[in-house]
Parts: C-alpha cells; sequence; structure tokens
C-alpha cells in the first residue's frame, strides 16, 4: 500500500516548467560530489562525480544547463522525486515546496555530507576540534565577529514565516540521509572514520550560521584601517594618498556614467569644494591619529585571507556580463564566473529544484536552502563580489581593560569568556593546510563595544569593528527568494532592494532587458574623517545612517546593449574605501576594461558563440597587456639596445599565457610582462617616496591574488598611469637583467617558461591534480533568453 501512494503521489508531481531558456550550459569542476567512502580512503575512490568535469573545464567545453536533463531517478519519499543526470547533478521535483527544500537537503547530503560538517564548524568556531590548533585563529574570528546560538535564533525568528519554513524540512532532508548512512556504513563519508569525527543531526541553527557567515564574508570581509595606518606612517601621507587615492582616476565603472553618479557617501557636487572637504578629512584624520599605539603585525584582526578555497569565507573574484540582442530580434546572453579558487570539493554544488509555481536551476552552498545563482525559466542571474567598504574600525579610548570613553561617558564592554579546543587529525591520508600536531584548549575573552566586536588591542586603544549589515545578514534571504521568483527585469529590480549584502548582480529576462545592481547596506560616514584610516570612538565620527537602497548604484537597459563587473568599481562617484582589495583602485587598468573591451565587441554582433568566445578571451589572456599596448608602443619607439629587445618582445606577444609550443612552454612575453610590471612599481614607487619605499608600502601595492596571477596589482597599476617613458624604459632595462640571469641567456626567444598550473586545494579525502591556470570562474554559466 505505501509503493502505491508513493506512485500516485509521483503522478501527482508537476511537470517541469517550459522555460524561455534558449541555450544554457555550464561547468563546476571538478565536478558534483565530494563523497569519498570509508573503503576509498586509502586511494581516493567515491563517486564517479569527483572530477568528470574536470577535462571538459580545461578544454572550454560546459554541459547543459537547461531543465529537465534525463537521468538516473529515485523516490526517498512520497512527493519527492530526484532525477540525477550523467553528470550527478540532482534535479529535485516535488509536491510543494516544504518536500522541494526537503529534497534539496536530501540530495545536497548525498554529495556533500563532510562538506556540510566542516562549513558548520568553521561558521561556529569548531574547526580546531578536529583539524588541530592551527585552525585556531580561525575558530577566534568566527566566534568573535559574529553571534552566539541566541542570536542567531533571534534573527532566524524575524525571518518572514514562509523563509522560516523552508529551514525545518531541508533539515529534516539532510537528516534522512544522515539517518541512511548510520544504517549503510558503504554511503559514510570516509572523512568522518579518518578523523575520529562523530556524525550528528544537523539543525536549523547549523544552516542559519552557514548562511550568515556567506552574507558577510563572500562579498567583502573586515576591512584594512590598521595595516593602512602603519603604511601612512611608514611612508608618509603624500605617497600614502598617491597609492590609495579615494578615486582612482579615469577608472572604469560598471554604471554608464551618463546613467546616473552614485557616491557612496554623498556631499559637495562641486569637485574643488569636494577635494577640499576631503583634504580637511585627512589632515584631522591624521591629527587625532598620531598618538595610537598599534599593534604588533602579525596579530590576529580581520577575518585570514587565506581561508582555503572551498572552505566557506572564502573571498576571490568573480565576472559576469550581459548583452542585449539587436532588434528587432528580443532576448538577451548572460554570463557568470565566480571565482572562489579551485578545490576538491568546490565551494558550490549545483541542483535544480521544483514545486508548483517554482522552477530553478543553479548552484548554492551546501548547507544553505537557497539556488543563489542560475536561472528560472524567464531570467538568469549571476553575483560578483562587491567589494565595497560596509565597515569601519573604531578606536576605542580605554579607561580599563573592560571600560572606554565615547560621547564624555565611561561605558561598559559587553564581554563573555570563550574556551577553544583543539586536537590534530589522526590521520595523514586527509590535506588540510595549517594542521600541527597536539591537543589542549585555550580561553579567550572576547568583547564588544558599542560600535561591535573588539579585534584587537594596543597600548590604551581597543580597536573594534562596525559592520553595516550587523544583525541583518538574514535578511538577504528575503530578497534572493524574490530574485530567484522574478519573472522578469523589473521583479529583480523591487527584489533587490531588501538584500542586505554587497554583492554586484547582472540579471537579464526573456523579452531581452538586462540590469546591473551594486546593493546592500552602505554607511554615511561622518564627513570630517578619512574614510582609508580608523575613526576616534570618542562619539565625534559617528555614522549618519545608511545610504538609501534607492541611491546604491544600478542601471536597466544601458543604451549601449550590454554590462559587465569583474569587482570594479560600481558607479562614478564610488569612493575606494580602506580597499582591503587594492586592485580595485587600479583605476583604467583595471581587469575589468579588458573584459569590457570583449563584452562590447559581442554586442556589436549578439551571439551565442560570440558571448562563449568572450570568456575564452577574458580567461586566458593577461589582461593589462591589450590595454597598455599604445604605451609600450610609444616607450619603445625611442629606446635601443635591451630596452629595445624587451619593448620588441612584448609587442610582438598577444598577451595569451595559454598558447604553447610543442614542449609546453609559453610565449616569451608571459615572464617578460610580469617581470616588467614589478620593474616598473619599483621605479615608481621609488621616485614616489624614495629607495626602499616599495618594502615600507608593501600593503598598498598588494598583489594579485590565486585567481587571477596574470592580473595587476595596485601599485603596478600605479607605475602604469603614472611612469613617464623614460620610466617604462628604465623598467625594461632591469627586466632584461632579471631574466638573463634566470635563463642563463641574452637571448629573448629562449626565455619561453612552462605553462603556469594553478594549485588546487584538498578539503577531505578526494585528490584532483593541478590544473592550467586560466582566470576564470569556479563555476560558470552561459544563458541565452528569448520570449
Amino acid at each position: 500500500m505505501r509503493l502505491l501512494i508513493a506512485f500516485l503521489a509521483l503522478l501527482a508531481l508537476p511537470v517541469t516548467a517550459s522555460a524561455r531558456v534558449v541555450n544554457a550550459e555550464d561547468i563546476l569542476p571538478p565536478g558534483q560530489s565530494g563523497f569519498v567512502s570509508v573503503t576509498g580512503v586509502p586511494d581516493g575512490t567515491g563517486s564517479p562525480h569527483l572530477t568528470d568535469q574536470s577535462d571538459m573545464f580545461v578544454n572550454f567545453v560546459r554541459k547543459p544547463h537547461t531543465f529537465g536533463q534525463p537521468g538516473v531517478e529515485e523516490s526517498p519519499k512520497p512527493g519527492v522525486k530526484i532525477v540525477r543526470d550523467s553528470f550527478g547533478v540532482p534535479a529535485i521535483t516535488a509536491d510543494s515546496l516544504a518536500n522541494m527544500w526537503w529534497g534539496a537537503g536530501y540530495a545536497v547530503a548525498q554529495d556533500r555530507l563532510f562538506q556540510m560538517e566542516l562549513f558548520r564548524r568553521a561558521t561556529t568556531g569548531r574547526l580546531a576540534e578536529i583539524l588541530g590548533e592551527g585552525y585556531l585563529d580561525d575558530d577566534l574570528i568566527a566566534r568573535r565577529d559574529y553571534y552566539t546560538r541566541e542570536e542567531r535564533g533571534r534573527m532566524l525568528a524575524a525571518l518572514p514565516p514562509g523563509l522560516r519554513e523552508r529551514v525545518i524540512p531541508y533539515k529534516d532532508g539532510v537528516n534522512a540521509w544522515i539517518d541512511h548512512v548510520r544504517s549503510n556504513p558503504d554511503d559514510m563519508p570516509g572523512e568522518f572514520p579518518a578523523l575520529g569525527v562523530e556524525l550528528t543531526d544537523w539543525t536549523e541553527d547549523d544552516s542559519i550560521a552557514v548562511g550568515i557567515y556567506l552574507a558577510r564574508t563572500v562579498p567583502s570581509s573586515s576591512g584594512v584601517e590598521l595595516q593602512n595606518l602603519r603604511t601612512l606612517r611608514a611612508i608618509g601621507p603624500q605617497a600614502f594618498d598617491a597609492l590609495l587615492p579615494l578615486r582612482t582616476p579615469d577608472a572604469n565603472p560598471s554604471v554608464p556614467p551618463r546613467y546616473g553618479r552614485f557616491p557612496s557617501n554623498p556631499g559637495p557636487l562641486n569637485p574643488k569644494k569636494r577635494a577640499r572637504q576631503e583634504r580637511a578629512a585627512f589632515a584631522r584624520t591624521l591629527e587625532v591619529s598620531k598618538d595610537w599605539e598599534l599593534p604588533a603585525e602579525g596579530t590576529v584582526a580581520a577575518a585570514r585571507a587565506s581561508v582555503a578555497e572551498g572552505l566557506v569565507g572564502h573571498v576571490g573574484g568573480s565576472y559576469m556580463f550581459a548583452v542585449r540582442k539587436k532588434r528587432p530580434e528580443r532576448g538577451a546572453f548572460l554570463f557568470n564566473g565566480p571565482q572562489l579558487g579551485y578545490s576538491i570539493p568546490e565551494l558550490f554544488v549545483e541542483l535544480e529544484v521544483h514545486a508548483p509555481g517554482y522552477d530553478v536551476r543553479g548552484v548554492t552552498a551546501a548547507g544553505v536552502p537557497l539556488v543563489a545563482i542560475g536561472h528560472n525559466g524567464d531570467v538568469a542571474w549571476g553575483y560578483t563580489s562587491g567589494l565595497s567598504d560596509e565597515d569601519d574600525l573604531y578606536a576605542e579610548e580605554l579607561i580599563a581593560p573592560e571600560q572606554y570613553k565615547f560621547d564624555g561617558q565611561t561605558r561598559e564592554m559587553e564581554c563573555r569568556d570563550e574556551t577553544f579546543t583543539y586536537r590534530s587529525p589522526p590521520t595523514d591520508l586527509l590535506s588540510f593546510p595549517d594542521v600541527v600536531p597536539g591537543a589542549g584548549s585555550r580561553t579567550e575573552r572576547i568583547c564588544r563595544t558599542l560600535h561591535g566586536p573588539v579585534e584587537v588591542r594596543a597600548g590604551n586603544r581597543a580597536y573594534a569593528r562596525r559592520y553595516a549589515i550587523w544583525m541583518r545578514e538574514l535578511e538577504t534571504l528575503e530578497g534572493l527568494t524574490a530574485l530567484t521568483e522574478a519573472k522578469n527585469i523589473r521583479d529583480v529590480d523591487r527584489a533587490l532592494l531588501k538584500v542586505t549584502w554587497n554583492e554586484n548582480i547582472i540579471a537579464a529576462d526573456s523579452q531581452g532587458n538586462i540590469g546591473y545592481w551594486h546593493p546592500g547596506l552602505h554607511p554615511l560616514r561622518p564627513k570630517g574623517f578619512d574614510e582609508r584610516l580608523p575613526f576616534p570612538g570618542t562619539g565625534e565620527a559617528e555614522w549618519r545612517g545608511l545610504l538609501p537602497r534607492r541611491r546604491t548604484p544600478h542601471v536597466i537597459n544601458p543604451r549601449r546593449g550590454y554590462l559587465f563587473n569583474w569587482n570594479n568599481i560600481p558607479s562614478a562617484g564610488w569612493t575606494n574605501g580602506d580597499s582591503e582589495a587594492s586592485e580595485r583602485a587600479s583605476g583604467p587598468f583595471h581587469r575589468s576594461a579588458w573584459l569590457a573591451r570583449n563584452v562590447r565587441d559581442v554586442a556589436a554582433r549578439p551571439t551565442w558563440e560570440g558571448a562563449r568566445g568572450a570568456v575564452f578571451k577574458s580567461g586566458t589572456i593577461a589582461q593589462q597587456r591589450p590595454l597598455f599596448e599604445d604605451r609600450l608602443r610609444a616607450a619603445g619607439q625611442g629606446s635601443a639596445g635591451r630596452a629595445a629587445l624587451i619593448f620588441d618582445a612584448l609587442l610582438k606577444w598577444d598577451g595569451s599565457y595559454h598558447q604553447v609550443d610543442a614542449n609546453g612552454t609559453v610565449d616569451p612575453g608571459v615572464d617578460i610582462w610580469e617581470i616588467f610590471k614589478d620593474e616598473a612599481e619599483l621605479v615608481a614607487v621609488e621616485r614616489l617616496a624614495g629607495p626602499g619605499a616599495a618594502d615600507r608600502a608593501k600593503h598598498l601595492l598588494g598583489g594579485t591574488g590565486s585567481s587571477h596571477q596574470f592580473d595587476i596589482s595596485n601599485g603596478e597599476a600605479y607605475a602604469l598611469r603614472t611612469l613617464d617613458d623614460a620610466g617604462l624604459r628604465q623598467a625594461a632595462e632591469g627586466t632584461f637583467a632579471k631574466l638573463a640571469k634566470k635563463y642563463a641567456t641574452e637571448d629573448v626567444s629562449k626565455w619561453r617558461a612552462p605553462r603556469q598550473m594553478y594549485s588546487v586545494s584538498a578539503q577531505g579525502a578526494a585528490a584532483w591534480n593541478d590544473i592550467p591556470f586560466f582566470d576564470r570562474g569556479t563555476w560558470e554559466q552561459v544563458v541565452e533568453l528569448a520570449p
């Protein structure tokens, strides 16, 4: 009888929506699964879908991303059907939204159960319990800068009932698979016994903790004001202001200036008056901060940039674009490639979900009942990290260890003790960074001021972080749910007024409309202090509120017919803030300028193949080489000797680090360009601040990050913006000397290096070989929509 009821329930399930998604393809390297069996731990065997998308990715081949892919079917409970396609991607079809989320929890747990264990520990500060003392700093940050279990419970209770109710069936679906695993040891992920970790039930709080952490850290993480202040003291105000200006000249915004200027901190419209105000604020901040003691370098202050790929909280880069079709044809193309580093398993997990009135396919993070990026039957959308400065560091004047002064009054900090235990893994079979032997515990005193969590102390100062999104992370779930249900671009526009996080979003609908948004909560900062540095916590530098949602950068259907973003500034008038992602200050040489050039070509002749080709060019070319061609040519025309050889080699090279010869080596231009940028930076910074300045300014000069190895740093961009021809020739001379020494020859044609590889991280027992480096997404989707 039970089998008959289950069969009848399946017959009643809704059929897949008839989508207006004409073409759609995606790729998720290395694969959908993260499952390695107990018996498979020694040789890394497990699911056939661990690495089955790897070769496709390397060859720029993608798999179908449309609804209703055929596959193997199961029905884990009445009213729920799961069909896994040939790549293991689950499509859940259910007779209700509750059963749909139950099925999503069940399917994701099948694929990523151990990753979910890592996620819930990472977001509640319990990683060191299974991975050892090297993870205590991560655990401290998770408990200090986020919330207690009781606070998370209050945030969940504040959600609309419909959103709260999806967390429960999702949790129940996860636990249904956990119950199965307990009874079927062959389906137990091998990492649990290898680490000696008990398999425990998933809770609502686990999903909430993961969701909060993602909403805070993936768009942007904590600021670098203390590092800025330290560097300012080392190189002086003039050099600091040159290397990290509030506004970079000739920046490349995602919102075309003709469609509006969206200032991040509205003030005088007159440029001269605004500049005077900002100079005065800089001078005032220098004066009030001159006696502030700074903590020792290396102190655990903010979230570490070294959060491993594949772990929740890793911040990378991402790119996306949308192009409208030419009239009289209607429709649009959308591409999104979130860049969070390559790992096995990946941060993202793919799924498709259907219930009456609800049809979505895309990716999410394991443990969260939401399809974050993807498409429904009418709209496709993508994200990139916003990287705007949404928080500030306040220097509290201490009266006692847990007392501080505010508005002339003594205030008590809110403090608690937190005990952290740690134990190194009992096996060397698993691949994790920072593992050290030993076991024990450590108790930390965690405090908050009225501004927020105290990150670090030095002398009579406690430095506390104020977040615009504090206690409001879960509100984003309401907006993103409305986004997944959008029928057109106006629905998207309304949905994004509800989100509190700062992801850039581009969307396209089946009528050919496209839009860009830089939403979230952004502080209106005090006019009298500089946003690149800490504010005094005495009450004189308080926020003036939050930027109204409608005044955050956005545009719909720009006349040029395309939109793009690669973590560049959202609009004219938007300041750099403290620039944790310092390459965002690189102005005309930001990597987004190369993407914009490729997308402009697609917009001139919008085709499916053109959209795919733009991804290839963007992901295999050193972005600034074509952008700097005219300057290279000008400097090369007046050069001679060794410098002339360098310019000649660079001009003959097309910028590709992907093309190789029969020996697997790349063009000499690859190595030459990388060293040339370094040498140019050295020349420019020493001209600015004297010998040794590059070492003193290292923090501001920045780097390119693992996802953008052939991109440009802030310091290199400063050099390309400011050096004259003589300076570029000096850099060329230095480049020749270094590479002649490296290759032991002055024959430039022999300066060929092996194709650069990307080192893949592992978050468990699975193994994946290093892959050729691409500046590409962790997951990629290309979607074509039409009426």
